[in-house]
């Protein structure tokens, strides 16, 4: 019984355990997805973009918004 015990405590803690790695690979994400919006001149706002702005993707998995100005979004086209 007590092998079993600490059989399932190894698993649990290994399955439970995030690795360095992930956590790694997550900020490359957010570090992308930010510089991908402030390339094309947006900015990151935490709720739903202002009127005189358009939606042009997330700037974080946090549910930011990457918005443009319209007026920026004119000119280069």
């Amino acid at each position: 019984m007590r092998t079993l015990c600490s059989l399932l405590l190894i698993c649990c803690l290994l399955f439970s355990y995030t690795t360095p790695a992930v956590g790694d690979l997550k900020h490359l994400i957010l570090k992308a997805q930010l510089a991908r919006c402030y390339k094309f001149g947006g900015f990151c706002y935490n709720s739903m973009c202002p009127p005189h702005t358009k939606f042009i993707g997330n700037c974080h998995p946090d549910h930011l918004h990457c918005c443009i100005n319209m007026k920026e979004l004119e000119g280069s086209t």
